[in-house]
């Protein structure tokens, strides 16, 4: 009964409006306030051994990689050279605003910076070429997932952290799935430009192939370097992360000169201001996950499941619906934290990789950011472009429908991610 009153006093207390963060903490308190062989000293402690990490290292990096490339003028470049790839097709503009997202998803490894990046370009131009601002806004919404789905993941570290699961098998697995998802985003686009031609101005011959190549050179590089040295080994995730704030610094500053040390200081405190909510958020998940699995909620969770179902398919189709659920009111660092302790222990007996359930994980919780309530691309898109969020979501049931279609295969094709990471050893 303790796990269920924790579990209950965790969602009223969110219900409150707690932030995430101290719900996380008081709620791994409270097992031992109410008797329980926990006290406070054993969670402060697992919130000091989760943030000593040196894989968890590459979040607050990664985050500050993408806000210097932001401001430095490479998300504007990788969405121009997608503009000069796809501006001939049909919908061509539509279908550079997922591959902007696509690019820059691969410096970021943040969804609601990747809307706020790319939108913030994209949606404005895509009404003026003569797209409707409904239809625009949900692409980039939907789009802006793939943030957390290409490589560098910031849910992908957090998620390898908190399962002991190779970071770099997770980034290398997510490229494929991530190639899909995009992929039926741009089919939606191009069926789109097809339906309104008419209407739509298109964007072929604005700019030359290698204009754009010549002119995003090094912003496109970045990825190159960042997961090809993960890919081949050269570095470790987190080293990577740090050769990306590298790289971003020295090619805004001394390449395209669109960043100086006064702008430089201002995205260490933007990005200091985004790291600090993440990391409580990491210490005290990770505290709850550790006296959830004391209370042994994973082995109870397990034992229900497997009295109910005994089929692989049912049951991947139920832990589906629920991360679908949990992502859609529920912050993703945190619903990882808490749910990967309670769920692996679950799927272990059905031979489920624990490679291939992050991604399925990952993507579940990624469509999150695109659905209420939560949904916190929506707020950013509505903040971009001012529609309302009801009108945003109408706009979007196509694309989340997509983006499930996306996520089944990921999940029922488990070659589909791990074929990579295979090739690697």
């Amino acid at each position: 009964m303790l796990a269920v009153y924790t579990l209950l006093f965790f969602l009223a207390i969110l219900a409150l409006t707690v932030p995430v963060a101290f719900a996380l903490g008081y709620a791994a308190l409270l097992p031992g306030w109410l008797g329980a062989a926990t006290n406070p000293g054993q969670v402060v402690r697992s919130i000091v051994t989760a943030l000593d990490s040196f894989p968890l290292l590459a979040v607050p990096l990664f985050i500050l990689a993408g806000e210097i490339m932001t401001q430095g003028g490479l998300a504007r470049r990788l969405f121009s050279f997608a503009d000069a790839v796809f501006g001939r097709f049909r919908g061509g503009l539509a279908m550079s605003s997922v591959a902007a997202c696509m690019l820059f998803g691969a410096i970021s490894g943040s969804s609601p910076a990747t809307v706020a990046a790319i939108g913030s370009m994209a949606i404005p131009l895509l009404k003026d070429r003569g797209y409707d601002l409904r239809f625009a806004t949900a692409l980039v919404t939907a789009a802006g997932t793939l943030g957390v789905i290409v490589p560098p993941s910031i849910p992908m570290i957090i998620y390898g952290m908190a399962a002991n699961v190779s970071v770099s098998d997770l980034f290398i697995g997510g490229i494929l799935p991530a190639i899909l998802i995009g992929g039926l985003l741009m089919v939606h686009a191009h069926l789109y430009g097809r339906r309104h031609a008419d209407t739509i101005t298109s964007t072929a011959g604005t700019i030359s192939f290698f204009t754009a190549l010549k002119d995003s050179f090094w912003a496109l590089l970045a990825p190159v370097f960042v997961l090809g040295g993960i890919y081949t080994g050269a570095f470790t995730p987190t080293e990577a992360a740090a050769i990306a704030c590298l790289y971003g610094t020295v090619i805004s500053m001394f390449v395209f000169r669109e960043l100086n040390v006064s702008g430089l200081g201002r995205v260490l405190v933007r990005s200091a201001l985004t790291i600090a909510p993440i990391l409580i958020i990491a210490g005290t998940g990770a505290a709850l996950g550790r006296v959830l699995t004391l209370l042994q909620v994973p082995a109870a969770i397990g034992d229900f499941i497997g009295g109910a179902i005994d089929e692989k398919i049912m049951l991947l189709l139920l832990i589906n619906v629920i991360l679908l659920g949990v992502g859609m009111v529920m912050e993703t660092l945190s619903a990882i934290i808490v749910l990967t302790p309670i769920l692996l222990p679950v799927l272990a007996p059905y031979g489920i990789d624990p490679t291939h359930f992050g991604l399925i994980m990952v993507t579940n919780l990624a469509i999150g950011f695109a659905t209420p309530p939560v949904g916190v691309n929506i707020y950013v898109a509505s903040g971009i472009t001012r529609l309302s969020v009801m009108q945003i979501c109408r706009g979007l049931v196509i694309p989340v429908a997509l983006l499930i279609v996306g996520l089944l295969i990921i999940t029922y094709w488990p070659g589909l991610t791990l074929w990579l990471p295979s090739l690697g050893g």
